[in-house]
């Protein structure tokens, strides 16, 4: 699942539906179909309590690692690398429904981050 503060969700929301716009228009994402997945939450489905930081509700959830999942890394465009005690790494970004790839390990990878001076392609 993938939180969002109450104060950001307007600019990621934008992101995903920008995102969304580019991919209906080629089509990408309705022809494709995985174990992985990506689900938007309904922005009006829960009324919000002023108080909490955070919605009530995640911006989105993945599904795909079939065990714990161990560490997170965003990087700068909004590429999400996951890893679990399944042996796998799963690279995600925010405007796609599946896992864009998964990694096999032999071991557990029990941490994960982007390079820092490097950034992935934008275009997917």
């Amino acid at each position: 699942r993938v939180w969002v503060m109450k104060s950001a969700y307007p600019f990621f929301h934008d992101l995903q539906l920008r995102y969304a716009r580019v991919g209906a228009s080629a089509d990408s994402l309705s022809s494709r179909s995985t174990s992985s997945s990506l689900t938007s939450q309904d922005s009006n489905a829960v009324e919000e309590d002023p108080a909490k930081p955070f919605r009530e509700r995640p911006l989105c959830v993945y599904s795909g690692h079939q065990a714990d999942v161990l560490d997170l890394s965003w990087s700068k465009n909004f590429f999400l690398l996951s890893s679990s005690m399944d042996k796998t790494v799963r690279l995600w970004h925010i405007s796609r429904k599946e896992c864009l790839c998964c990694f096999q390990h032999s071991e557990f990878v029990t941490s994960i981050s982007f390079h820092p001076r490097v950034s992935l392609p934008v275009k997917l």
